[in-house]
């Protein structure tokens, strides 16, 4: 070796490979305490079409892309809204605010409210596909439905961005450790 070393003198090269080759993930009660401790947004995905009006909460969303702009949301197949969302092909996501912790738990399905009941406040008006948009939200993606993967127990919801609304910048809602918290500026 002459001059500096080079990452392949330093880091071995990682053996390959085969996709599967582990026979097992961790217990899905070790996964899901370790989840606790991943701080997320918290958004209401909403929808209206055909199929009805249905939303949740949901705390796995992510932007994929810009171009085409893309996001990707995980949503329990169990959930009610699950099917309708797919059904109409449209959704919104709305991320909430510290002070909407409400909101989330309304459509957490905390305190058993009907579907139509959560959008019974006057919060709600439509971007560009019909789908609830949340006025209270940071920032809420009118989105169509591109595909959906089934994986495990959830749905990964891969979404084009067709419309956006922002209100001013405050606090996020965040979940982590099973409570709610926001951001502070360091």
């Amino acid at each position: 070796m002459t001059g500096r070393p080079t990452a392949d003198d330093i880091i071995p090269a990682p053996a390959t490979r085969t996709r599967g080759a582990f026979s097992e993930s961790v217990p899905a009660s070790e996964f899901r305490a370790a989840l606790t401790g991943l701080t997320t947004a918290v958004s209401i995905i909403a929808t209206d079409g055909p199929a009805g009006m249905a939303g949740l909460t949901c705390s796995a969303v992510c932007g994929v892309s810009d171009t085409p702009a893309t996001l990707v949301a995980c949503v329990s197949r169990r959930s009610a809204a699950h099917d309708v969302i797919k059904a109409n092909g449209v959704l919104c996501i709305n991320c909430l605010p510290a002070t909407r912790q409400d909101l989330s738990q309304l459509f957490a399905g905390v305190g058993q409210v009907p579907m139509a009941g959560r959008f019974a406040a006057g919060l709600w008006s439509v971007l560009a596909t019909g789908a609830p948009h949340c006025t209270d939200a940071l920032v809420a993606f009118d989105c169509e439905l591109m595909d959906a993967q089934e994986v495990g127990t959830h749905s990964v919801l891969i979404a084009r961005v067709l419309a956006t609304a922002q209100n001013a910048p405050a606090g996020p809602l965040l979940h982590q450790r099973q409570q709610y918290a926001t951001t502070r500026a360091l």
